[in-house]
């Protein structure tokens, strides 16, 4: 994806990613790196795991790990993002942004909160592109009534 649509070498991508956060954090802005086909990327998990890094060390206080397609099966998304968040400095926080192509984002959402996401991205109601996103009408009261967690609200844009 990276060569293709960027048009940039894998290495030029990190040095892209370092560079952008770097200089958003320099402008007092908090940065929330949203890592797109994240779990598209099976064939190279390392890769997506140095995106992840450099981001973290360039300054960014949440790594959102995102299921662009809406494909991917539950448990391989709790693994995952457990596997990330071990791997992120302890500060930094890991989030999930799920699609609903397969019917899965609302259980992909639940899967990364129980692997350690502290972020979940969604909508009302699901709404959003080709089959939707991560319906927070359900997966707020699932956490909230299910898991006992404690929801902090932010629905700024």
């Amino acid at each position: 994806q990276t060569a293709k649509i960027l048009g940039a070498s894998l290495e030029e991508n990190l040095d892209m990613i370092s560079s952008s956060v770097e200089w958003l954090c320099k402008q007092g802005m908090n940065v929330h790196v949203d890592l797109e086909h994240y779990f598209d990327g099976t064939n190279n998990d390392s890769y997506g795991l140095d995106c992840a890094l450099v981001a973290a060390n360039a300054g960014a206080e949440a790594i959102i790990l995102c299921d662009t397609n809406g494909g991917t099966l539950p448990w391989i998304i709790e693994e995952k993002t457990r596997l990330v968040l071990e791997a992120l400095p302890s500060h930094v926080q890991v989030g999930i942004h799920a699609h609903n192509d397969a019917g899965l984002a609302v259980a992909n959402s639940l899967a990364a909160v129980r692997g350690g996401a502290t972020i979940v991205q969604g909508t009302i109601n699901g709404v959003g592109e080709r089959c939707g996103n991560a319906d927070l009408c359900s997966i707020l009261p699932a956490l909230e009534l299910k898991k006992d967690v404690l929801i902090n609200q932010d629905i700024s844009t």
